[in-house]
């Protein structure tokens, strides 16, 4: 029996100090001996059962190509070959074949060869390496949650505004429970549920929030950057910071350090029970207040360093969701679009290389003066190779024209990605409080910015005698004048300074007092309204911009019963008000904040563990069960739906990679991914293609109907064709891993 064709190539470690040399090498052993162990047990699977059925076994190899060390044992060679990740059971009659009279190829008439041996017999050997390795992963798991397993709680840590999880309801803090009626353990139950969902089919998410259970209808969608369904959703966070924005100087105390610990916000302590409520907090709810306390180690290498506080600074970045879901450039705050600003630029990319740098502002893109995200994006994709010539404003405040040539990434197999420039563009520029260009319309309606006269390009400079530098203290004078005109001053393109009269309308959140991050959970008792989106129409929740406007405008004139939340963490309040015309443009409920630079957060974790071994067994067989069923899914996914890409599968340097990496983070970490490889390779040679144990179940199968074998030139020819289809899938895989492991260069 053939298992395996993962062959290692050697992994060339980079100059580091030998410490890290040795940590390094020692994982990349464990993982190549842990899948040794998986790869000797799905054969002792085989071996044993051949044996019980009386079949002389020649050959049990862990390994291919030249034997490395080995000892014979009545009729049996025992060996490990040089390359340890695969192995085979040599049985008589596997590759012992003799012609006929009339020139066919048959086995030889050996009644201890496994030819000859009933097909109920040689079904039972076929199937033993792949029992085998079910059975080996159960009680891998059952070890595993019995030393115990820090897992993603299932807490969510943030919505992406205007997501599926966000028009459907869900809310930062929420625990999830279940979905589609499967119990949720663990934070990646989520993303494989979502991930292999059936696309177009909303998943029915069961929910706490304080207490309260509900349920929620959710609809992924397709995520092009990840190529697999997504809702929009990541988990709970702690106060370790991990890692900072590059625009923070670590060598400034008042700014966040990758290693700190936030201990106070605003006054309050921060614990395991509200940390994910307060990092949210400062990372996306803006505040003029917020005063965070962080603890920080003098040496962060040294954890025997004496630890200091510290006051750190964090200024969230605002969002503007499209007031028009038809065109994602459409975000605007009463008109007024900001540019286009670079957020990152990859090393060595054509971004790099043309001198573009991070928060760079876009002037001029091919002959577009302050282009939208959409403009520039289909720019690149229609001028491969080709120099575009830009205009940018760098963070200094002077100007350059600049020259991008687009790149496309090529691939060994499958269409080559699109055009590139290796840069992340289409962020606010929150710091300087230029005008890209003016939205006329909103719901039908002139904006303010519009009937104002504000040009394309303008600074604006005052808002009702206030000066103002930068978008997030532009919303806030905003709000502060909802429902009042107040004078505007800004500079024209040309230079001259104007003043011009600016009429604030109200919105709902202004007239009742709410801040941006508060929520309307229900209008007259209806969380959700019926709305169109891309030609469908779908539920969608009230405190969605789209949603809400549609209910408001359908109520002018009357009183409402409003129900809403300060913050995602706060209780539900109702109240009654009257919907005037003027107040039926939502456009507060369109402004989020975002951490600005992003600041990395620890995971919150908890620790799953059992010290009943029955328990333990019984959730070892629910995990089993659980990835076995999700490689089926996700291969029917890959292949028929397509809702996963194949850049989601991972071959040898993958596994090796991932493996190592697991290694290094503990026993019941490398225990854990150990137990899902068994679990796949369970699955993988099961499956109907030549070559594996699934192929040669076939081929039994077709000789218990018909009543006589396959002949051995078909089952040799299959077995080529199998060998040729797997090369094939081998070089693709490793591609894709090289690419993954050198970063795509």
């Amino acid at each position: 029996m053939c298992n395996g064709l993962i062959i290692a190539q050697g992994l060339t470690l980079a100059a580091i100090d030998f410490t890290g040399w040795l940590l390094s090498a020692w994982a990349l052993f464990q993982i190549i001996l842990g899948f040794s162990v998986i790869i000797f047990v799905h054969e002792l699977g085989h071996f044993g059962l051949a044996k019980w059925a009386n079949v002389r076994v020649e050959k049990f190899c862990i390994g291919f190509g030249r034997e490395l060390f080995g000892f014979t044992r009545g009729e049996t060679r025992y060996g490990f070959n040089i390359l340890p990740l695969g192995g085979y059971v040599k049985m008589l009659g596997q590759e012992d074949f003799e012609v006929d009279e009339s020139g066919e190829m048959r086995v030889k008439d050996d009644p201890r060869s496994f030819p000859n041996k009933p097909i109920g017999h040689r079904m039972l050997i076929v199937s033993g390496g792949v029992v085998m390795n079910v059975i080996f992963a159960a009680l891998l798991f059952t070890a595993v949650f019995m030393i115990g397993k820090e897992v993603g709680v299932t807490e969510i840590g943030f919505v992406l505004p205007d997501s599926p999880a966000d028009v459907a309801g869900l809310l930062v803090g929420d625990t999830i429970r279940e979905i589609d009626g499967q119990k949720i353990n663990d934070f990646t139950e989520i993303s494989m549920a979502i991930m292999l969902a059936d696309p177009h089919k909303t998943l029915d998410f069961h929910i706490e929030r304080g207490g309260e259970s509900i349920h929620l209808n959710v609809l992924p969608i397709n995520s092009e950057s990840a190529n697999a369904l997504q809702v929009g959703i990541s988990p709970a966070m702690t106060a370790l910071i991990v890692a900072v924005g590059s625009d923070f100087d670590d060598q400034q105390d008042n700014q966040p350090h990758a290693g700190d610990t936030v201990i106070l916000v605003d006054g309050q302590e921060v614990n395991d029970a509200n940390a994910n409520q307060m990092m949210y907090r400062i990372l996306h709810e803006f505040s003029r207040d917020h005063t965070v306390t962080v603890e920080r180690r003098e040496d962060p290498e040294n954890p025997d360093s004496p630890v200091h506080r510290h006051q750190v600074n964090f200024t969230p970045r605002p969002r503007l969701a499209p007031s028009d879901r038809n065109d994602p450039d459409s975000g605007n705050l009463l008109g007024l679009r900001p540019l286009v600003q670079f957020a990152g630029v990859v090393e060595d990319s054509p971004a790099q290389r043309a001198g573009i740098r991070p928060d760079d502002l876009v002037l001029l893109w091919e002959d577009t003066p302050f282009p939208t995200g959409t403009q520039i994006r289909e720019s690149i994709a229609r001028n491969p190779d080709k120099v575009i010539a830009i205009r940018v404003r760098h963070g200094d405040g002077e100007e350059e024209d600049l020259w991008v040539r687009p790149a496309a990434k090529r691939h060994l197999l499958g269409a080559d990605d699109p055009p590139q420039i290796g840069a992340l563009y289409g962020t606010m520029a929150d710091e300087v409080l230029l005008i890209g260009n003016v939205i006329e319309t909103v719901h039908g309606r002139p904006t303010a910015a519009a009937q104002a006269g504000i040009p394309a390009g303008a600074l604006i400079l005052e808002v009702d005698g206030h000066s103002v530098g930068r978008w997030h203290e532009l919303v806030d004078r905003f709000i502060q004048a909802a429902g009042t005109t107040v004078p505007m001053a800004y500079r024209d393109p040309d230079g001259s300074v104007k003043t011009v009269d600016f009429h604030i309308p109200p919105s709902l959140r202004t007239v009742l007092g709410l801040p941006v991050s508060s929520y309307i959970w229900a209008i007259n008792g209806k969380s959700t309204v019926t709305v169109e989106i891309d030609s469908r129409r779908t539920p969608a929740w009230v405190n969605r911009p789209h949603a809400l406007h549609q209910v408001l405008r359908e109520n002018v004139g009357r009183t409402i019963e409003l129900t809403y939340m300060e913050s995602a963490f706060s209780a539900k309040q109702k109240t009654e008000l009257e919907v005037t015309e003027d107040m039926i443009d939502p456009w507060m409920g369109r402004i989020a904040y975002d951490a600005n630079p992003s600041v990395g957060l620890a995971q919150a974790t908890k620790l799953l563990q059992t010290s009943n071994p029955i328990v333990a067994m019984g959730i070892g067989i629910k995990k089993t069960e659980y990835f076995i069923l999700n490689v089926y899914t996700t291969i029917r996914r890959m292949v028929f739906s397509r809702s996963v890409g194949v850049e989601n599968m991972a071959g040898p340097l993958g596994i090796i990679k991932i493996g190592s990496d697991v290694a290094k983070r503990g026993f019941a970490d490398l225990l854990y991914l150990l137990a899902i490889l068994s679990a796949n390779l369970a699955v993988i040679n099961f499956l109907p293609l030549p070559i594996v144990d699934g192929g040669l179940m076939v081929f039994l199968i077709i000789e218990k109907i018909k009543g006589a074998p396959v002949s051995v030139k078909t089952q040799m020819v299959t077995q080529v064709i199998g060998l040729a289809l797997i090369a094939l899938a081998f070089v693709f895989v490793t591609y894709q891993d090289v690419l993954r492991i050198t970063g795509g260069s």
